[in-house]
């Protein structure tokens, strides 16, 4: 086989990136991805109505390199965006890349290496976290075995540490989204919500320790306070996911992880509503133990199946949890900041 030939037979990958208020890291990331090892690439770069400088990146990157896709949209959120990326795609795989995030230059190749060596639907790889200081440590706690079916994987997923549900890190065979119609929800923690279904839907999903994405904290760049609207969300991705297992009758298979599951939010929720010392006492402890009726709720068989891509989204905590929701211009104090894999209470501004 000749390189021309060889080079033909390489599977297009198209790689989505989504795009708010990050004009001084878009360039970064950019550069990590027009200089991948693997040329074959459809790069779609979604503008989710940035309000700053990176329409004007965008165009001068595709004015340097064909293979960049550009996509502009009135700002509807990180799941939107992706979904408008994906819906654009031609590739046979997809990945996403946070834009204030980037990679390592043979991130692709080795990923897709993966999809032949072991027949994979979806490669997941280990990553850093990036500190604002540069330095950079790895993701301890990636023990899922290299080889697993994709109902494993979805199982081990709900476990959220061995297979953290993040979108990124992970590269998919573009037709899981389509045969099974998956999409994004309009909520924050979409991820969690989502990336559990893809993985139970592959055939074999493939896994390299390696760490070869580069998850970056930036000052401004996260919330520094823990929101109503972060149980709420955090409540509704765990009640689609409740959904999904029902539906695709895995109820009584994932018992078990789905419970661990379940103690594991639970506990993410407390620490973090207690981290609000801005609060009284009485109201977080309010919101805790409501927090903890909500998650007993969900150790439920869902009554329905509501459909669509906010699937699951019939939960109501409005009143629950109005007290965590920053009260005027007050002055508050910063609760403990904790790793985003530990607590909710880091999440971008979107």
């Amino acid at each position: 086989m000749t390189p021309v030939e060889a080079a033909a037979r390489r599977p297009l990958v198209s790689i989505v990136v989504p795009v708010y208020k990050v004009e001084e890291y878009l360039p970064r990331c950019l550069d990590s991805i027009v200089n991948q090892s693997y040329r074959p690439l459809e790069i779609i770069v979604v503008n989710d109505g940035s309000p700053d400088g990176c329409g004007d990146i965008m165009r001068d990157y595709a004015s340097r390199d064909e293979r960049l896709k550009l996509i502009f949209q009135e700002n509807a959120g990180l799941g939107a965006a992706r979904n408008v990326g994906v819906a654009a795609a031609t590739g046979e795989f997809v990945c996403f890349i946070d834009s204030d995030d980037y990679v390592a230059p043979d991130y692709v190749s080795r990923m897709i290496r993966l999809t032949r060596r072991r027949g994979a639907d979806v490669v997941i790889c280990n990553f850093f976290f990036e500190l604002p200081s540069g330095v950079k440590i790895p993701f301890p706690l990636m023990t899922a075995h290299r080889s697993l079916t994709g109902e494993q994987a979805g199982r081990r997923a709900l476990d959220l540490l061995t297979i953290p549900t993040f979108a990124w890190n992970k590269l998919y065979r573009r037709q899981l989204f389509v045969d099974g119609a998956i999409a994004f929800p309009s909520i924050y923690y979409e991820d969690v919500a989502t990336v559990a279904q893809i993985l139970a839907r592959a055939e074999r999903v493939a896994v390299t320790h390696k760490p070869l994405y580069y998850y970056c904290f930036r000052k401004g760049g996260i919330t520094g306070n823990f929101q109503g609207k972060n149980v709420r969300d955090y409540l509704r991705a765990v009640n689609i996911i409740r959904h999904f297992i029902w539906d695709e009758g895995l109820w009584l298979e994932w018992q078990r992880p789905y419970r661990g599951f379940l103690r594991r939010v639970e506990t993410q929720l407390v620490v973090s509503i207690q981290s609000r010392l801005d609060l009284p006492l009485r109201d977080r402890v309010q919101a805790s133990r409501m927090a903890s009726r909500e998650i007993r709720r969900l150790r439920a068989a869902p009554s329905s199946s509501p459909k669509g891509p906010d699937h699951g989204l019939d939960l109501d905590a409005e009143d629950v949890f109005r007290d965590l929701v920053p009260r005027g211009d007050a002055p508050r104090k910063a609760g403990p900041r904790l790793p985003r894999f530990l607590t909710l209470g880091r999440r971008r501004v979107r």
